[in-house]
């Protein structure tokens, strides 16, 4: 009796369920899991302190600039190795640091300090933005987008409804060329992150605004497409090219166009809210790996109690599949990396033995130039998930095999392509407590030799770590029901 594992979803009730009790250190793909890699760190020194913020840019020459932010000073990773571009900044515990491209021009905001600039190719340290403006005054801002020709600012010091823009592809005026500012009214709550491309989006704690360019003497149209859902916490905004993730007060959604799509309800939006360590939400970090189409969001759970509200688990949204998942990683940031070209240094930090690196070296990860899934983990150095997974495990919702009867499992064969141990866990009635079997390997056959007994059942597999496999889709249960008696006759 072949059984698929199906989506995660531990919103719903174990019993029946169509999908998966248990997926951890996976990611969901088109019918089966796929192994979601381990960080592998790779710099040679710290930040020294917790990570607010990162990001990662390309000049106009394609040169690749990374950049960390932490509550008092802004890194550069370069070759492996974090050097400190602006000291003596003064955020707070609960402060974020955002960095947002214009043309080569690297801007850093806390909401706190001056807004900083690094030009790429030109600069060495960060500076005060405002020592080059030369017309209007710049605004203290929390966060930013680039919408069209214009740099869009958010959350201001003395005002955290009031967004500010630049003049017209420049960066240095902030009166005349188009460069005004607008008060949102109503109750939609503080600005808490503002989208970039062509179209904007500016999204409140408890509203999102739709910015687009109209030219003349009104610039931008403010359009509200969300009167009462916003986005609680600040760093839970993510996007690709096309689409924008968020967690509202509710849950999980995705903003495609004007629509807003439900993607976590009662899939995840109550396990998330449960599992969540309330005490650090302004840890949670949000990104998006474009490549294999995965919405993220790092958060502090609240079994990480000894990690100063580090994040210590991923859950993960595959956009295409539309299906959830779960990882566990400590970190302190996560964000799309652009990764530079490697030495034999670098690799021998990534791995003592090339054979063990999960990159062939003929790829273009070494080559450098390519967007990847990076982080500051939890001793602040400089990740990229890349290693083979951790231990994945996948578990089968609970089923009723021989319906009115009880069921004897024999053996169960997992359809995935490594070697696993797996578990059975039974129960007679669905308000009883679970039994489990002993943790069994496969036989040369593939068969996980299990005996378990049970009216309801359910299969636990577990893929060690350094396992490296493509597909986990499910498992086989050889069973058949209980008083069955086979009688030999010899003749």
């Amino acid at each position: 009796m072949q059984v698929p594992f199906g989506e995660w979803l531990p919103d719903q009730p174990e019993h029946l369920k169509p999908g998966a009790n248990v997926a951890t250190n996976v990611y969901h793909a088109l019918n089966t899991y796929k192994r979601f890699p381990s960080l592998v760190n790779y710099s040679t020194n710290t930040t020294v302190t917790n990570a607010k913020g990162a990001g990662s840019f390309r000049d106009n020459s394609n040169n690749i600039f990374n950049f960390v932010g932490t509550d008092t000073n802004l890194y550069q990773l370069a070759s492996g190795t974090f050097t400190s571009r602006k000291s003596g900044l003064n955020g707070t515990a609960t402060d974020f640091v955002t960095f947002t491209q214009f043309g080569n021009h690297i801007i850093a905001s806390n909401g706190v300090d001056a807004p900083q600039y690094y030009l790429m190719g030109t600069s060495t340290n960060f500076a005060n933005l405002s020592t080059i403006v030369t017309a209007g005054t710049l605004p203290v801002f929390r966060v930013s987008g680039v919408i069209r020709d214009f740099f869009v600012t958010g959350n201001h010091s003395n005002n955290t409804n009031r967004i500010q823009w630049s003049g017209i592809n420049d960066i240095a005026t902030w009166q005349g060329k188009q460069a005004d500012f607008q008060d949102l009214p109503g109750s939609g709550g503080q600005i808490v992150h503002i989208t970039s491309g062509e179209i904007g989006y500016v999204f409140r704690q408890n509203q999102i605004i739709r910015m687009d360019f109209v030219g003349g003497s009104v610039v931008f149209r403010l359009s509200v497409i969300s009167p009462n859902r916003g986005a609680v916490y600040g760093q839970t905004v993510c996007q690709d090219n096309r689409n924008v993730f968020f967690y509202s007060d509710d849950g999980f959604y995705q903003l495609s166009g004007d629509n807003i799509s439900p993607i976590g309800a009662e899939k995840v939006n109550r396990f998330f809210d449960l599992d969540l360590n309330k005490a650090y939400t302004d840890r949670i970090k949000a990104a998006t790996d474009p490549f294999n189409q995965l919405a993220m969001w790092a958060y502090p759970s609240k079994a990480n109690t000894g990690a100063s509200g580090l994040c210590d688990r991923i859950i993960i949204y595959n956009y295409a599949t539309k299906k959830w998942s779960l990882a566990e990683a400590q970190t302190s940031v996560i964000f799309p990396q652009f990764v530079g070209a490697f030495t034999v240094e670098l690799m021998d930090i990534i791995s003592e033995n090339l054979e063990d690196i999960n990159a062939a070296l003929d790829t273009d990860f070494w080559n450098g130039g390519q967007m990847f899934l990076g982080a500051i983990d939890q001793n602040f150095k400089a990740a990229i998930f890349s290693g083979n997974s951790n231990e994945c495990e996948i578990e089968t919702a609970e089923l009723e095999p021989f319906p009115g009867q009880r069921a004897n499992i024999t053996g169960v064969r997992p359809i995935v392509d490594a070697i696993s141990t797996l578990t059975v866990k039974t129960k007679e009635r669905i308000a009883d407590d679970e039994t489990a079997s002993v943790s069994v390997s496969q036989n040369s056959s593939g068969l996980n030799p299990v005996r378990k007994s049970g009216r309801y059942i359910r299969a636990n597999v577990k893929i060690p770590a350094g396992t490296n496999f493509t597909h986990a889709q499910g498992v086989d249960f050889i069973a058949a029901k209980a008083g069955i008696r086979w009688v030999i006759i010899m003749i």
